[in-house]
């Protein structure tokens, strides 16, 4: 599979296959060992690393069905056993990591912009808790598959076509592109609701397993030992299982980004990047890289 950024061939590739979580997920009646096989993927032009396998529509849905609900975490802990309900229900209501992310995109927006962001849009924001108090100060609206219903003072937006009625003055993607299969299809999507006024921002982990290594590796983890959040025993059971297996089975985060394939990616699909940055975003589970940029339309 030629990149899915910038079509080059000159692809670097490890095989390795789904992981038997998202299996589960996706995969009735499956059994450990009839995992589909893919290709971690990385392109030597433009550094953008990713599976080859790619989800369609129906898998999607059975995914992120409901995401991080009781059923989502008690089938993710069979098979990752570091997965409890106390991690799930962290990475659900983390404050820590939850403001990390809200000064972050508020310092991006409004050191670029006076202008006032009246009508908003979180596209995959799940719940919309990522909204700070300037940012739709008139609407604020969230657009997700998930099924979640939103926080108060947010308003859901649960068919595609629907995005069309509302003008936004800013359109926010928050750890969803390491998740689609078409990223540059999505891109593509999302600028259409948006004009010359609109500013567009991003945000995905800052990992790519052929430029900083295995994010699954002991030595890259080493800290979550000594996490109270986390039982020592259960990353011990997960990290023998997973160096047992082929390296880096396939699971919800399907892309990996650094700033070069953002800015080609951006740029191939007829946006001006106004800023990016690479800040250390802290969390209850563990402090990790975020990739962010803002971005606005190409107009001649």
């Amino acid at each position: 599979m030629n990149c899915l950024i910038c079509g080059s061939s000159d692809i670097e590739t490890i095989d390795t296959v789904v992981s038997d979580f998202v299996m589960a997920r996706i995969c009735e009646n499956f059994k450990p060992g009839e995992n589909y096989k893919t290709k971690l993927c990385f392109c030597k032009k433009c550094t953008f690393a990713y599976y080859d396998y790619r989800f369609n529509e129906e898998e999607d849905l059975k995914l992120y069905r409901n995401y991080r609900d009781e059923e989502y975490q008690k089938t993710r802990e069979y098979y990752e056993y570091w997965y409890t309900s106390g991690i799930n229900q962290l990475l659900n209501s983390d404050l820590i990591a939850l403001n990390e992310q809200r000064k972050q995109i508020n310092t991006m927006l409004f050191s670029n912009t006076n202008q006032e962001i009246r009508t908003a849009l979180d596209y995959g924001g799940n719940e919309g808790r990522t909204f700070t108090d300037s940012i739709g100060t008139v609407k604020k609206f969230v657009y997700d598959i998930s099924g979640i219903q939103p926080i108060n003072g947010v308003q859901n937006i649960s068919k595609e076509e629907d995005l069309m009625k509302y003008n936004y003055d800013f359109i926010m993607c928050n750890m969803l592109f390491e998740h689609l299969s078409y990223p540059a299809d999505n891109l593509k999507r999302i600028a259409k609701l948006g004009d010359e006024n609109t500013f567009f921002y991003i945000e995905v982990p800052d990992e790519n397993p052929f430029i900083k290594g295995n994010k699954f590796s002991i030595i890259k983890n080493f800290k979550l030992i000594t996490n109270p959040n986390y039982s020592l025993l259960r990353l011990i059971r997960f990290y023998i299982k997973t160096r047992r297996g082929l390296f880096m089975p396939m699971k919800e985060h399907i892309n990996f980004y650094t700033k070069k394939s953002m800015q080609k990616m951006l740029e191939l699909n007829g946006f001006t990047v106004i800023d990016m940055s690479v800040t250390m975003r802290k969390s209850s589970l563990g402090n990790a890289e975020v990739l962010s940029v803002l971005f606005r339309k190409n107009y001649l």
